[in-house]
Parts: structure tokens; sequence; C-alpha cells
């Protein structure tokens, strides 16, 4: 595919990525998720600035065009309806046939048909914070596991209901997280997510009492996140070190210097959470913590 034949916007989208026109491909769709991971974070700071001007915004979401004006401006990412969402747009521009499915009650992750895969479907997410970076082959290798500094996600299936397939997350080999459960023919469309991100938009859901930030580092070998105040370093090894840091200030230079991402407005996003009744200085129970 030539660059000409792309919109304008998908061509400033993989060039963000590091990355050129490709017919689709497991193994582009393979560079996409790569890239996508350790160049776009996974963060709340854009939704709660989106939050605070949300008078202005029609769309529970920014528009693909502003996502990715954003991704450069402001070193914006999101969360997962941000990410996999516009990860799609991408994708459907490309040429790539696939659709969304729906996760458990709330999560959004997409799922792809391959021409070098002919009668498959692969499950892409760069938006659950995780290392999934190749697509999953969950319907022909369901053994295999997607793994980085101590961190690791299956897709199985389920073993009550016939068809469904449960996302399994663990942490140094403890199961974490079982919740998410789909269906690979439940093609949803994005306005069926429009209420679910509504909701998620609202204060006091998960997203919007935290401040959060994550993004995978491979040329360093580990997983950087920021959770309120703490930022934590995994390494491949599945060792970690962790800090607890003092300001705004200081986050702001963690998020500089350690994540690459100077231009990231943690100052007015800390403001708004205050606003919304949150210290993100407060101390977080060990649940938070995880």
């Amino acid at each position: 595919m030539s660059q000409s034949e792309l919109p304008a916007w998908a061509y400033r989208y993989l060039e963000r990525l590091g990355l050129t026109p490709e017919p689709p491909s497991y193994s582009f769709l393979g560079a996409i998720c790569r890239a996508h991971l350790v160049t776009v974070p996974f963060e709340n700071i854009s939704k709660l600035l989106y939050y605070q001007s949300r008078k202005q915004m029609a769309a529970p979401i920014p528009p693909v065009e502003l996502f990715v004006d954003n991704m450069s401006r402001y070193h914006f990412g999101g969360t997962c309806y941000t990410l996999n969402s516009r990860l799609y747009l991408l994708l459907k521009a490309l040429g790539f046939d696939c659709y969304y499915v729906l996760l458990g009650s709330d999560h959004m992750s997409v799922l792809v048909r391959l021409p070098d895969l002919p009668g498959e479907r692969v499950f892409v997410d760069c938006g659950s914070a995780a290392p999934l970076f190749s697509p999953v082959r969950f319907e022909r290798d369901q053994q295999k596991f997607s793994s980085f500094a101590g961190e690791q996600i299956r897709l199985v299936p389920d073993q009550k209901q016939q068809g469904w397939y449960r996302y399994l997350r663990y942490r140094r080999n403890e199961l974490i997280s079982n919740e998410w459960l789909f269906h690979p023919d439940d093609a949803k469309t994005f306005g069926q997510f429009i209420p679910i991100i509504e909701r998620s938009n609202q204060p006091g859901t998960p997203f919007m009492t935290l401040l959060r930030c994550q993004l995978f580092q491979l040329d360093k070998r580990r997983n950087l996140s920021l959770r309120n105040n703490v930022f934590t370093i995994r390494y491949e090894d599945g060792s970690d070190s962790k800090l607890l840091l003092g300001s705004a200030e200081e986050i702001r230079q963690v998020l500089a210097d350690e994540f690459r991402l100077p231009r990231l407005p943690v100052e007015e996003a800390v403001k708004v959470l205050q606003s919304l009744g949150v210290d993100v200085f407060a101390p977080m129970t060990q649940g938070e913590s995880r």
C-alpha cells in the first residue's frame, strides 16, 4: 500500500510508530503491535484532560485526527477504548479485516483475519498495559503465552462455556486476573461501546480516581509503570524497583527522563484529580499498588 492511498492521519499515525505502509500480514500486524506498546503509552492523563474539556467535546473519546495530533504534540496515548479503537481504525485504513470484541463487561479488544492465516482469527490489544507484542493465535496455539518482565498473558478456552475464551493474567506466576471472557463470533460495533465508554468517563470510575501511565521499553528490557506517585520498574528478569515520588514536579521529571515522554501535561491532570477529590500522594493499599 502506498502512502498516497492512506488518509493523512493514518500516515502520521504510522510515522509516530516508526513504520511505513505494507500489505496486511501477520508479520506487519506484529510490527504494529510491538511499535504501539513501546511508543504510545497506556495512560489516563489524556482522559482526565479530555474530561475537563468535556463540555466542548461531543464524542466520548477524541476523534482519530485529534488522537494522532495529540500523540506527537503531548505524547498522549490513552486507556483501552481510545487505544484499541484508534488502532482498529488504523488497521482498517491499512486494509486489515478486523472487528471489535467485548471482554467481560467493559474491555475492548480487536480480532483480525489475515490473508496468510486463512481460517483463523488473531487477537490484538494495545490497550491493556499487557505484553501482547504479537498477535495471539488463540484458536490454533492455545499453549503459547505472551510474557515480559514477570507478566504473562494467556487466552484459553473457557472450561464451562463452549466457544468462549478466557483472558488470564499472571504476575510472577501468580494469577492476578481471570474475569475477562469473550466469544470470537460476537462482533461488536463501536456504537455498542459508547454507553460503556460514557460510564467510564464519570467521576468515581477506575481511571477517574488515580494517575496512571505505563510503557514498555524493550531496548532497556524493562516495563515502566506509574500509579499515582509510585514509580515501578519491572525488569525482564522479573525483578523490580519502586520509587515514591513526592510532588507533581517529580512525577513530570520521571515521565520525561525515564518514560521519555516530556510533553505529558501531568501537573494539569493532577489538578483535575484534585478537583474530583483524589489525592495522588495519599498512601495506597496493597491491592491498589498492584
